[in-house]
């Protein structure tokens, strides 16, 4: 016993009972078993039923082709399968395939078209043409085009940069140039390339740059850009497009308070305006050029300098005299003990000479000082 069938006799027998136990006179013709009433005179239908006298089952929710004879049933008409009976088993009746070919079903279904010998396609819609048969002709990338099938001979749509009749003609690809803002093109052969003016930058030079980041203001000068151009605000003392060049214009003004005279300096002139009471200004300029040179050390760099080297000195001195010093007193002390063997010497050779005796005296040549403070006065 399937599910549907075994629910819809559990619901049945509990709502018998319930309408039993109620026992109201339902709707003359209101279905005893699919229908129950809880007032006199009324016909409510079970889940799964529906109509006047809920004598008409309810299909499974999606069925198309398809009918019930229980609730929630899909019995597919002639001609349908399928769950929901939405797959025509005679697809061919629909006449899908063309240009006078053949529907073969295929009984689930589904369908097959056997084309004319110069069709081809699910329906038999395209035709063989100059495409299909002998293959593209099309070079570079280029698109075959028969009119579906129909054109007496190929053609081919080109990409951009080849013509022909078979897209074998590399053309120019600039002409018409494709580099924007004065950009000049050059022609790469599938392609090209733009070398952009200065500002911009990109494929086709349509992408604007700072023409800051590079710096091109000299000596402390602040760039800025311009629509056309870039701009540099320079110190007083700097002038020119890039702050490169001394201002020559600039001047000093110096008072002299000694003598109430003016003195404007610049690097070419020199003004001296001498002021007088009930005398007009009389105003000499002499063609001269002053330099304010800055000493190279001032006073405490000097001196600093005089410490750093007397102290340097001094440390080398210590320095060499912590290491020679051992050598020196080994040589001393050894220098010693050479001229009193020397006195020695002599003064027992001449004690031999006068005697019968011969006499051999053995001293060591040289004497290592272990004590520095040891004094060879005698043997």
């Amino acid at each position: 016993m399937d599910l549907p069938v075994a629910w819809f006799l559990c619901f049945f027998v509990s709502c018998f009972l319930a309408t039993a136990t109620q026992g109201f006179d339902c709707q003359p013709g209101c279905h005893p078993i699919n229908g129950f009433c809880e007032s006199p005179g009324e016909c409510r239908c079970q889940p799964g039923w529906e109509g006047q006298f809920c004598n008409q089952c309810v299909s499974f929710p999606g069925c198309l082709h398809g009918n019930c004879t229980q609730p929630w049933q899909c019995v597919c008409e002639e001609g349908w399968v399928g769950s929901l009976c939405d797959i025509d088993i005679h697809p061919c009746s629909a006449r899908p395939c063309t240009n006078n070919s053949t529907c073969i079903e295929t009984g689930d279904g589904g369908y097959i078209c056997l084309c004319a010998p110069e069709f081809t396609g699910k329906n038999c819609l395209l035709k063989k043409g100059p495409c299909f048969s002998n293959g593209s002709p099309c070079q570079n990338g280029g698109t075959c085009i028969d009119n579906n099938g129909f054109a007496t001979y190929a053609t081919c749509q080109c990409p951009t940069g080849f013509a022909g009749n078979f897209c074998e003609l590399d053309t120019d690809n600039c002409n018409p140039n494709p580099c924007t803002n004065g950009g000049s093109c050059i022609d790469l052969g599938s392609g090209f390339q733009c070398h952009c003016p200065v500002g911009f930058t990109g494929g086709s030079c349509s992408e604007l740059t700072s023409l800051c980041r590079s710096n091109p203001c000299a000596n402390g000068g602040i760039c800025h850009d311009k629509p056309e151009g870039y701009q540099c605000t320079c110190p007083p003392e700097y002038t020119g497009k890039t702050c490169a060049y001394l201002n020559k214009n600039k001047s000093v003004r110096v008072i002299n308070t000694a003598d109430k005279h003016t003195y404007n300096f610049s690097p070419n002139t020199y003004h001296k305006s001498v002021q007088h009471r009930g005398h007009e200004v009389l105003k000499i300029t002499v063609k001269e050029t002053i330099h304010n040179i800055d000493p190279l050390l001032n006073q405490s760099q000097v001196i600093c300098f005089i410490v750093l080297g007397l102290l340097t000195c001094l440390i080398i001195l210590i320095t060499t005299g912590i290491v020679f010093y051992p050598k020196c007193e080994t040589w001393l002390a050894n220098a010693k003990y050479s001229h009193l063997l020397r006195k020695k010497k002599h003064f027992y050779m001449k004690s031999s000479s006068e005697g019968d005796h011969d006499v051999k005296i053995i001293f060591p040549d040289k004497v290592k000082v272990a004590n520095c403070s040891r004094n060879y006065t005698s043997i």
